[in-house]
């Protein structure tokens, strides 16, 4: 095929990009605008994977440097001494077992309310998204646990032509102590839905969620960022007859900025805090919401964003203004 000649606006980096792109003999040709698309998406997926690698070589280095101080705080005991402090560190760990194994248990067999969450649009994700979407919903109960929630989990649509069910077996589903249903959540819970005690929670609601109740049923739509699709948990929840949809209370009491659509185990994690705190929702929303969801940064223009990226990757950040 022909390559595309860059104009006169095209750097020569770009072309040597362009031209690397379109290959040869691929069919049929692409556009230019095409190529930098893909060439745009090239370079996000780079930057994401060092960021990737530069988080897990800034843990790794914490735990070592915990492990040695560890072992440091170990070599200035007596023997008689290290033996009492990692006896009681055991039996501390084991306390901590029984204890989460207890909470666990009660949960499971009597926890109110009911979370759940919707895996049925997982035919429309990509291996990618999948995995995020089993992520987020290990997150959801290891948060719930380590929280000591007496909130009952449960995972919808897991029968066996859902893609989603190998990424989750990945994240150790098969050991979690929750709920886990082949049938929809609109089957298992129609008695609910019936008695209004079923709540659809989608940013798309036009009702805000001013309370969580132990009687009643919350739907978590399991849909990733990356394929948020405007109104698809909305749609499917009034197509099943849904009359009690709700969105989190993020405008009046969520910090300014703050973006309508969370992840799956934040989504959770807010729910759980809230059964704990005082039924005040600001202060659950300072604990809950990550930093990339408030402050001013959520409210930069697309310029604006672009270019606190930019400084970012070259090692000088600096904040950039509303009006800049």
């Amino acid at each position: 095929m022909t390559t595309p000649v860059p104009d006169a606006s095209t750097s020569d980096s770009e072309s040597v990009a362009l031209a690397e792109l379109a290959g040869e003999g691929a069919s049929p040709p692409l556009q230019k605008s095409e190529l930098k698309r893909l060439r745009k998406a090239e370079l996000k997926e780079q930057r994401r994977l060092q960021a990737k690698e530069q988080r897990q070589q800034k843990k790794k280095a914490q735990k070592q440097r915990k492990q040695e101080l560890r072992q440091e705080h170990l070599e200035s005991m007596s023997a008689t001494e290290r033996a009492e402090f990692l006896e009681k560190e055991r039996e501390a760990g084991r306390e901590r077992k029984a204890a989460i194994e207890a909470t666990l248990d009660y949960s499971f067999h009597h926890g109110r309310p009911r979370i759940v969450i919707n895996c049925s649009f997982s035919d429309t994700m990509d291996v990618r998204e999948l995995t995020s979407l089993a992520k987020q919903v290990q997150l959801s109960y290891t948060q719930a646990r380590d929280s000591n929630s007496k909130a009952q989990l449960h995972i919808m649509s897991l029968h066996s032509q859902n893609p989603v069910i190998h990424s989750l077996e990945k994240q150790g589903m098969k050991s979690w102590k929750l709920h886990l249903h082949e049938e929809s959540v609109w089957d298992v819970f129609a008695t609910e839905a019936r008695e209004g005690r079923l709540v659809v929670l989608t940013p798309d609601a036009e009702e805000e969620l001013l309370e969580v109740l132990e009687e009643e049923v919350y739907v978590v739509g399991g849909i990733v960022d990356r394929s948020v699709k405007k109104m698809q948990s909305r749609a499917q929840a009034v197509d099943q007859g849904a009359t009690k949809l709700r969105k989190l209370p993020l405008k009046r009491f969520g910090p300014t900025g703050c973006c309508p659509v969370l992840n799956i185990d934040c989504v959770v994690r807010i729910l759980c805090e809230w059964l704990k705190g005082d039924g005040s929702w600001q202060p659950v929303f300072e604990r809950c919401l990550p930093p990339r969801r408030v402050g001013d940064r959520a409210v930069l223009s697309k310029r604006q964003r672009r270019t606190q990226r930019a400084l970012e990757r070259a090692g000088q950040a600096t904040p950039v203004d509303d009006d800049g």
